[in-house]
């Protein structure tokens, strides 16, 4: 009989990989891990289900690369039989539906069964879409969880530093203790903060480079904190960091803004005042004019962090025996903790224009038929319009769906009230939003449509005003085109922003006026 006459047949899962998480050692350290294990061990008996293996994970789920988790699922990838993944409950497999598409996939290709034991969910390859939504929607509900817990911990430290305390280790020269009622508090350091008030009024004079000054901390055994250096002079490169912080007057920066602490200074705004100028002053010091330095534009600034330590990767020129200057990009940890290799600008900049600019550049010719299409079905209102309010109804019987399933869980006690509360005012904004947006196309004026062509313009043209852009313009190029970059070894991770990712993974150009005409708000957006 031929394969597509015959019968489905759907194989039944007789093993599975138990999944534990806690998100701390301090959780670990619990009864936390135990409970899990525990519980889920029970569970596969009562179900007939062979442990295979076991993951115990101490990780977040929402930050870093999730090394464990992505061991399990290539494990299972490995394997010819279905595998179950049991786990306590949804939260402690994933808080964002980031992972959704992996499992998803692996859900559809009758690799895996998932059992959520807390929410009583098994999914396999035939379950029905009222199971799927009540799966992604405790994914959503748990990743509404953590982001409030971020929100909180934000909320709470911007708190706390408008009160002048400090909320990390304190610099060189001040010590980090507990008061008598056990509060953290910041106090000088009796050994090193004479030493540095000493390097500030030594620098100050005008007499002395960050060398100079750098040997006199030696002299006086100005030591390090750190714990692979510990009781070792101090580097050069801490010197200045030293010299430069506002701590040392009564000032905290975070983040580029500037909070007044209450703890004792080591010395006066007017000497940390007379020690920049000095900088600035000093033609010999390499890092002389900071202000000026930072003005000058590269392509790449601000925009990438490293992978590795998450810092900002830093561009810098550097001058050639030869005259010729060259641009390089390197992780700015001042410690520099990671393994990151200095790269060439220039080699990021290619990797770049070949994977996405180069891919949708346009021949001139071409362009303009696309042009001329996306004209006409800018102009032809009626055909548009009608096809808008198609889009729109079926965005908002999909909201009508959602919100129904979400009145059910909550008569069933599955939601809170205010969860409920909460997730029907998001889909009461998503209708008010979609309205806004056929009122706003009902229709086309002249502006509107000459700002969809500039961005279509734009796309076609991209790599070619990219190669003629001054690095000021490369720069805002870059960060309208894509964002959350990554320096990964010489390697940049992006993600292409909208609307450019729609462009980007279509299959051929001739697609580009249907799906401008589809996602016209996000297009107009750009240039408007």
């Amino acid at each position: 009989m031929r394969k597509k006459y015959q019968k489905k047949i759907i194989e039944k899962c007789t093993e599975a990989v138990t999944f534990a998480r806690v998100s701390s050692e301090k959780q670990e350290r619990g009864a936390s891990i135990d409970a899990q294990k525990k519980s889920i061990e029970d569970y596969c008996i009562e179900k007939g289900l062979k442990i295979i293996r076991e993951f115990e994970i101490t990780e977040s789920s929402t930050r870093g690369d999730r090394v464990k988790y992505n061991e399990m699922l290539d494990f299972i990838r490995s394997r010819t039989k279905k595998t179950a993944i049991v786990v306590n409950c949804v939260d402690r497999l994933q808080r964002s539906d980031e992972d959704n598409p992996a499992l998803d996939k692996l859900r559809k290709e009758g690799k895996i069964e998932l059992h959520f034991m807390k929410e009583h969910i098994i999914l396999d390859e035939t379950s029905p879409v009222q199971d799927i939504f009540t799966w992604k929607m405790n994914v959503l509900l748990a990743g509404n969880y953590t982001d409030s817990l971020s929100y909180n911990v934000i909320r709470s430290r911007r708190i706390k530093l408008n009160q002048g305390q400090c909320q990390e280790r304190a610099p060189l020269g001040y010590l980090n203790k507990r008061d008598d009622e056990n509060k953290a508090i910041v106090i000088v350091d009796p050994e090193r903060g004479p030493i540095i008030k000493r390097l500030y009024q030594e620098y100050a004079t005008g007499k002395h480079s960050i060398r100079t000054v750098w040997d006199i901390s030696k002299t006086l055994g100005l030591t390090s904190r750190a714990k692979h250096h510990k009781g070792q002079p101090v580097c050069k490169n801490a010197i200045y960091d030293i010299l430069t912080n506002p701590f040392y007057y009564g000032e905290m920066c975070i983040n580029g803004e500037f909070y007044k602490h209450n703890y004792e200074p080591i010395i006066s705004k007017e000497l940390f005042d007379k020690v920049q100028k000095t900088f600035v002053n000093n033609g010999n010091h390499n890092r002389n004019n900071i202000e000026e330095y930072a003005k000058t534009p590269y392509t790449f600034r601000g925009i990438i962090h490293c992978k590795e330590c998450g810092c900002l990767i830093t561009p810098e020129t550097k001058t050639k025996k030869n005259g010729k200057q060259y641009i390089y990009l390197r992780c700015g940890h001042p410690n520099r903790v990671c393994h990151q290799p200095i790269v060439n600008e220039n080699q990021i900049a290619e990797q770049l224009k070949c994977e996405f600019l180069d891919k949708i550049a346009i021949p001139q010719t071409l362009q303009e038929l696309l042009k001329q299409k996306l004209l006409q079905e800018l102009n032809d209102t009626s055909a548009f319009n009608k096809k808008m309010k198609s889009d729109i109804t079926n965005k908002l019987n999909e909201i009508k769906f959602k919100e129904d399933n979400l009145l059910d869980f909550y008569l069933e006690g599955k939601l809170s009230q205010d969860k409920y509360e909460e997730k029907q005012k998001q889909f009461s904004q998503m209708r008010q939003e979609l309205e806004q947006t056929a009122e706003k196309y009902k229709n086309i004026d002249a502006e509107m449509k000459e700002n969809i062509m500039k961005t279509m313009d734009l796309a076609c043209n991209i790599s070619k005003i990219f190669d003629m852009a001054s690095p000021e313009k490369k720069n805002e190029l870059i960060r309208i085109l894509i964002s959350d970059c990554k320096l990964n070894n010489k390697q940049l991770e992006y993600t292409v922003n909208k609307p450019f990712d729609k462009l980007i993974n279509c299959r051929s150009c001739k697609e580009w006026p249907t799906i401008i005409l589809e996602h016209m708000d996000e297009f107009e957006g750009i240039m408007a």
